[in-house]
């Protein structure tokens, strides 16, 4: 499993799953040469999706995806909810399963260690750690994931979004499947033996994306960081806006109508700041379709 993986943006409609919009968002990510999908992580807003709301979901991009990898955050708030999405992840045949460390209690080793041997015990499929720091508020290091391995924890890889290309490093010399996470350094993480991203940018701008991971491994370090350095812009520019919002109106912004967040505790933009975000994309270059 390598390339680009798309932390997919699930959209809602009237406070439901729409599903036609995701099925057909999914189907035109394929075209455009992406590589698998990451649901139900941070773009996907997971935690925030009951049990059938994430059964609706993966049941829909398995339906889409022409056989593709994908891998399911699995993570909550909620233990029940965790077991039951490992249980969708194997019966819509996913490649494997990630998920982010125990949150808002700021969990110690011994906590981390429990959760994830427990997760060991739910199933056979490959265990990816979703490391986000600027979520979760614990930064999942290569010493702490070191020592997990040493204690007995299967791990198989890690999604890193730390943004510290470093520990990116650190993880692809210990021998670990490493998908980078964070959208700026793409091309590097890749040079440096990352397996491929998880984006959520490939959302919207899927082949500058595409093109910040594959030309590095054409040959053309050059014209991968020429794309780098747009999707990094675009990066910037989406870090002024609520997320994960701001992937959902880039979507409608550089492609088609899409559906919003799963409001209220997450918030859509408002009609100003897709007209204000518009704008920037277009002194970008984008060819937006409305202003």
């Amino acid at each position: 499993m390598e390339g680009v993986l798309v932390a997919l943006a699930i959209p809602f409609r009237d406070g439901k799953v729409d599903v036609e919009g995701l099925g057909r968002h999914v189907s035109s990510l394929i075209k455009e040469g992406v590589n698998g999908f990451f649901p139900l992580g941070t773009t996907s807003m997971g935690v925030l999706l009951n049990v059938e709301e994430r059964r609706i979901a993966l049941e829909t991009i398995s339906e889409n995806s022409n056989g593709l990898p994908i891998v399911v955050q699995v993570g909550s708030t909620d233990w029940s909810t965790v077991v039951e999405t490992v249980k969708l992840a194997e019966r819509f045949n996913a490649e494997a399963i990630a998920s982010i460390v125990p949150i808002y209690y700021k969990p110690d080793y011994d906590t981390i260690k429990l959760y994830f041997s427990k997760l060991n015990q739910l199933t056979s499929l490959p265990i990816f750690i979703y490391n986000i720091p600027g979520n979760v508020g614990l930064n999942v290091t290569p010493d702490l994931v070191a020592r997990l391995i040493k204690d007995g924890v299967r791990v198989s890889g890690v999604k890193d979004s730390s943004g510290d290309i470093g520990q990116v490093m650190r993880f692809v010399e210990m021998g670990l499947e490493v998908f980078n996470g964070s959208d700026h350094i793409i091309t590097l993480a890749t040079l440096v033996g990352a397996k491929g991203c998880i984006s959520a940018l490939s959302n919207s701008i899927t082949s500058l994306v595409v093109e910040s991971y594959r030309r590095v491994k054409d040959g053309d370090v050059k014209g991968a960081l020429k794309a780098q350095s747009l999707v990094a812009k675009v990066r910037d520019l989406a870090s002024k806006y609520p997320k994960p919002a701001v992937y959902y109106s880039l979507v409608k912004l550089l492609k088609y109508d899409f559906g919003g967040v799963k409001e209220p505790l997450v918030r859509n933009l408002t009609r100003e700041e897709e007209a204000e975000l518009a704008t920037e994309l277009s002194k970008l270059g984008l060819k937006v379709r409305f202003n």
